[in-house]
């Protein structure tokens, strides 16, 4: 193997193909394929970012393969490796494509000339050490600068412009392996993960549902990008917030309108253009989110994994559940403050219910006892029943503040089951010992108080209670009146 002298050191940020172009520059003052052919490395593949050719030039140069190594761009027929990351080929390009002049120029002459490896990512469009927006080159396919600029067209550079965004900051941070603080969320994903996932959740805030990320400007998607990682590397209570607000900003209005109408561009890429790389947790996130606010079947796949369990409904589908006329329901949900008051059929057709809050609340209602009918059911007076009611103490399904309570009152049969086993709990007496008991409403009577007072210390054990066996519910209530009254009666 030939070991080339004199040495050059190989700069970290550089790509392996601009370290390749500078010693060719340094040892033919030509290209790297005159290079590249006297040491026997096959340039397609070190192009290609093969490791076996980027080895063996770390070898000629006499340099450690680690840093070449590294930061290659092992480009493949439909992706890209780089660092042990799966990457789209059009996220990082190891092509001379873009270059910042003000480092160029800072490099000297053309033999120093570094391509570097940060200038490649689709995200980047300008250079994050001084602020300036990255040049084209004339041939975004070349292999080098040297093939594709002359000295005297990076000779001068404009000012430092504004401050580089914070996605900038983070993927220097990144490549150059520094530890970042509090970054476990991000530190799990891939650099186009986290890239891609901010590029669309900024773009849509911005722009709206139909924006196409590819046709934005430089400077549109820089910030769009930035806007979008803001977000998401708060993680995923904040990427579920953006989607709230993207779900919210839709114009969609009709009933069978779907995900496409609600999200966007962003469910078109997460279910259609993202099928060859992972786009990481972003799809998951917004797989949760469409499953809360949309009714899905059961066994619908979304976002490639299938729903199994259903977790919401639409009126329809609620209606087709309970086998209810469909305005009956929604009147019936009006009633329980489920659906506002007067809802038209298309305000009501494009409510979501959540099927863990809503068919309790439904088949409670469905087995509900009316007003009418406590006293029998309770085993009470009609005048206890309302004065429990009028005291809070028996709490219909409709809450009595809400708009209808005062007609068709109704009360859900297990909270009234509730309190006939509690009072089917109690202790019964012998019947020696009957003569010194007295009904609940006779105690009130003779100055325990108010029923309404009375009744709930009995329930909560606070006035000793037993029950008369040979009657039901409230009826069967029975205390000695010196427990209720604190004392013997005067005689």
């Amino acid at each position: 193997m030939i070991v080339l002298q004199p040495h050059l050191p190989f700069d970290p940020e550089e790509t392996t193909l601009s370290f390749a172009s500078r010693l060719a520059v340094l040892h033919t003052g030509r290209g790297m394929q005159r290079l590249l052919r006297d040491l026997k490395i096959d340039m397609p593949g070190l192009v290609s970012g093969r490791s076996a050719e980027t080895a063996a030039l770390a070898a000629a140069a006499a340099i450690p393969p680690d840093g070449l190594l590294a930061n290659r761009i092992d480009v493949r027929q439909t992706h890209s490796w780089f660092r042990g990351e799966r990457l789209a080929k059009a996220f990082l390009s190891p092509r001379a494509a873009r270059y910042c002049r003000a480092c160029l120029a800072e490099d000297g002459d053309v033999g120093s000339w570094r391509h570097r490896l940060i200038w490649g990512f689709r995200h980047v469009h300008r250079c994050d050490r001084h602020a300036l927006w990255l040049t084209p080159t004339a041939d975004a396919s070349a292999t080098s600068l040297h093939a594709v600029l002359a000295p005297e067209g990076i000779a001068q550079h404009a000012e430092v412009g504004d401050p580089h965004p914070e996605y900038l900051s983070w993927l220097r941070a990144r490549l150059e392996g520094e530890p970042l603080p509090d970054d476990d969320w991000l530190k799990g994903q891939t650099l186009e993960q986290v890239l891609n996932a901010s590029e669309m959740l900024g773009a849509i805030l911005e722009h709206g549902h139909d924006v196409r990320v590819t046709k934005l400007p430089p400077t549109t998607d820089e910030q769009a990008t930035d806007i979008g990682f803001s977000i998401y590397r708060e993680g995923p209570e904040a990427v579920t917030e953006a989607l709230d607000t993207i779900h919210g900003a839709s114009k969609a209005a009709a009933v069978q309108a779907g995900p496409l109408a609600y999200y966007g561009r962003l469910f078109d890429w997460l279910d259609r253009r993202s099928n060859a790389i992972d786009p990481g947790p972003i799809r998951d996130i917004l797989r949760a989110h469409i499953v809360k606010h949309f009714a899905i079947e059961p066994g619908t796949k979304v976002l490639g994994e299938e729903v199994t369990v259903r977790t919401s409904y639409t009126l329809q589908s609620l209606s087709d559940e309970l086998r209810m006329d469909r305005r009956r329901l929604s009147r019936l949900l009006q009633k329980i403050g489920k659906v506002p008051s007067g809802a038209t059929d298309r305000e009501s057709g494009n409510l979501i219910f959540d099927a863990a809050e809503t068919l309790p609340l439904i088949e409670a209602f469905q087995s509900a006892i009316r007003l009418h009918d406590l006293p029998e059911y309770l085993g009470a007076s009609r005048r206890q029943i309302e004065t429990l009611y009028r005291a809070g103490l028996l709490r219909p399904l409709v809450p009595m503040v809400s708009a209808g309570a005062v007609r068709n009152v109704v009360f859900a049969r297990d909270h009234l089951d509730e309190l006939l086993a509690k009072i089917a709990a109690l202790p019964t007496v012998l019947d020696a010992d009957r003569d010194k008991y007295h009904s609940a409403p006779h105690a009130c009577q003779r100055g325990a108080g108010p029923f309404e007072t009375v009744f709930p210390k009995i329930m909560s054990g606070d006035i000793p209670c037993h029950r008369d066996p040979g009657k039901r519910g409230i009826e069967a209530l029975i205390v000695r009146l010196d427990d209720v009254l604190g004392g013997p009666l005067p005689a």
